[in-house]
């Protein structure tokens, strides 16, 4: 504030209000100065929302090189003659430096985490073709991946981010646009192991949850032989061998889940894939990146999600 002449944040609130009616949604509107866009996130996550009324998510774009798209700049958003935008700064362009680094991206992951918010990181948005635009005959498809992909160890669990990754999908499938879509969940499983009773315990808990999803089994014995080849060699070097450990995924392993991931449907509307935890490290935040950046890699419309708290109950 001392170098500032007066509290730019009243003309800017009216004009974030005057969006929020015009989208004609329902939301509370919180802004903060700060030196930095990490503390200002912090700030944001302390103060937003009203009484018990408060955010348990928060949704980020995703951490690439391409400039981001204002498409709600675009002459079709609104009409000509609404100045709605007159207040609000540009986006980034490619031609500056970015205001925020790749560590200070990671970093704000793991603030909300500790803040026990869930976190949701968008990829590829700008490709997304709403439902009403595709026209009536079109069925989407949402395709759910809830398991871990950088623990092939743990996709026989599900825990409370693959339960909040169907909550999302589910959410999605209901919404009176998106009722025509078709809700699909991908099992990862392994030829050597009983399919069948994982398939059953899935379906299972999917009748329990009342949510109505296509199960389909990918088999990746190929895919998870370059994960513990890599773990062997990383042992033989001497490096750490316990399984949350992020540098024992290789760029190889990383490309074939992408490529298998590709494979089952290349055009889906709207992908769902498992968030993992940032690691402790904070060497490792630009790995944690860039192995989030590789399993993304032209997956079209994409949503990262990682849940900290229960979001279902089948005591009803």
């Amino acid at each position: 504030m001392d170098c500032l002449p007066f509290d730019p944040l009243p003309d800017q609130s009216d004009s974030w209000l005057q969006l929020v009616d015009r989208l004609n949604i329902k939301a509370f509107v919180n802004l903060t100065l700060a030196s930095s866009v990490r503390h200002g996130t912090q700030q944001l996550l302390f103060i937003s929302g009203l009484g018990g009324m408060r955010p348990n998510t928060i949704a980020l774009g995703f951490y690439d090189n391409p400039p981001p798209l204002d498409n709600m700049s675009q002459p079709t958003a609104f009409s000509s003659d609404e100045a709605i935008w007159n207040d609000f700064p540009p986006v980034w362009s490619s031609r500056g430096p970015k205001q925020l680094s790749s560590r200070e991206y990671v970093a704000i992951i793991c603030d909300a985490m500790k803040m026990s918010r869930n976190v949701l990181l968008a990829r590829y948005f700008d490709q997304l073709q709403l439902p009403q635009t595709a026209g009536w005959r079109a069925q989407p498809l949402i395709d759910v991946w809830p398991i871990n992909l950088l623990r092939p160890d743990s996709a026989r669990y599900v825990d409370t981010s693959s339960l909040f990754l169907l909550q999302m999908g589910c959410v999605l499938a209901m919404t009176r646009s998106w009722r025509r879509a078709r809700l699909r969940l991908f099992l990862c499983v392994q030829s050597c192991t009983s399919s069948r009773g994982q398939e059953d315990k899935l379906r299972q808990l999917l009748k329990d949850l009342r949510i109505r999803a296509k199960v389909q089994l990918v088999l990746w014995d190929d895919v998870v032989a370059l994960h513990w080849h890599s773990r062997q060699e990383d042992s033989a070097d001497g490096a750490l061998n316990f399984s949350s450990n992020i540098t024992s995924i290789s760029n190889e392993y990383l490309t074939a889940i992408n490529q298998l991931i590709l494979q089952q449907s290349s055009t889906p509307t709207v992908r769902f894939l498992y968030l993992p935890r940032p690691p402790a490290d904070t060497n490792l935040y630009p790995r944690y990146l860039e192995q989030l950046e590789i399993l993304t890699h032209g997956l079209g419309p994409t949503l990262l999600v990682h849940g900290v708290s229960a979001v279902t109950s089948t005591q009803l």
